[in-house]
């Protein structure tokens, strides 16, 4: 079964994105497209893609559940902060930058065009992709 890349423009899988602004709150959103939390994930597909830990992939699925219910910033950075305290070394800066992010974009909208910003949360949007396995099984075409 082949995967989606959600790092390629167009590819089935959502990926992360910085420059949802909607009228009046500015918002973050990174959907991880989590069809199933406890799915097995791609990297077993390929051995060498990293495998996250339980509790960030659960606090990665809940963001993702909540971000497509449209819930608002203030919940937003509780949401990101969880996937913080559960991330591994290799990917907790770039959360910790990802929720500083939200943190600030309420007042300073710059944060959506900022290129640390947007590749720190690509890079947590990519880890929980293929660490949690939310896009093993795409049956025909669709999560």
């Amino acid at each position: 079964m082949r995967c989606a890349d959600p790092t390629t423009p167009g590819s089935a899988a959502h990926s992360a994105t910085i420059d949802v602004v909607p009228a009046r709150v500015a918002t973050i959103v990174v959907v991880v497209a989590a069809a199933s939390m406890l799915a097995a994930g791609c990297g077993s597909e390929g051995g060498d893609a990293p495998k996250a830990p339980l509790a960030f992939c659960k606090a990665a699925a809940r963001y993702d559940d909540r971000v497509s219910r449209n819930a608002k910033v203030d919940e937003q950075i509780g949401l990101v902060q969880r996937m913080v305290d559960t991330a591994p070394a290799k990917i907790k800066a770039d959360a910790q930058s990802f929720v500083d992010a939200l943190r600030r974009v309420e007042t300073d909208k710059s944060v959506k065009d900022d290129p640390n910003v947007k590749r720190a949360v690509e890079n947590v949007n990519r880890y929980a992709a293929q660490g949690c396995g939310f896009y093993e099984r795409q049956g025909g075409g669709g999560i």
